[in-house]
């Protein structure tokens, strides 16, 4: 299994007041945002989609930033291509684990990211290679007609 490393320079550091302000916490200051999605329910009113939206990605700023490490430089150390998040975002998408773990530069210390992409479900933890601190854990679309069809027979 091939191990690579990636460095990430640069980076400028987030005002220690937006930090500490529960408000900016909550707003989204690099991420895409809904008027960058037009894919993103197209006929509901903007106003609709602006709180969908915020919903589905809340405390965007307090997940990069306040827990997150997306504004200091630091190595990202993990299973080749060490990028990415999940294995079903490669082309051609593949299952199984993705981990990597953040550390040298700005940390104070390391942090790591594991997730997992199989058929009957996508889950993943921790700091994401580009400093993102998130979870996710979703069943499938086969996980869901597996478990109903048990449920039927």
């Amino acid at each position: 299994m091939a191990i690579e490393s990636y460095t990430f320079t640069g980076r400028v550091r987030e005002p220690w007041y937006d930090k500490v302000n529960p408000i900016w916490w909550f707003l989204n200051d690099t991420e895409q945002t809904v008027d960058q999605a037009p894919t993103f329910y197209p006929t509901y009113p903007h106003w609709l989609c602006w709180v969908l939206w915020n919903i589905r990605n809340p405390i965007q700023n307090f997940r990069a930033f306040v827990i997150g490490v997306q504004d200091k430089n630091y190595t990202v150390t993990g299973k080749v291509p060490v990028l990415t998040v999940q294995r079903d975002d490669l082309v051609p998408p593949e299952k199984g684990f993705q981990y990597c773990y953040l550390h040298g530069g700005d940390l104070w210390f390391p942090r790591g990211f594991v997730s997992y992409s199989g058929t009957y479900i996508d889950w993943y933890f921790g700091w994401q290679p580009t400093g993102f601190f998130g979870l996710k854990w979703i069943a499938l679309a086969a996980a869901t007609a597996a478990v109903l069809a048990w449920f039927l027979i």
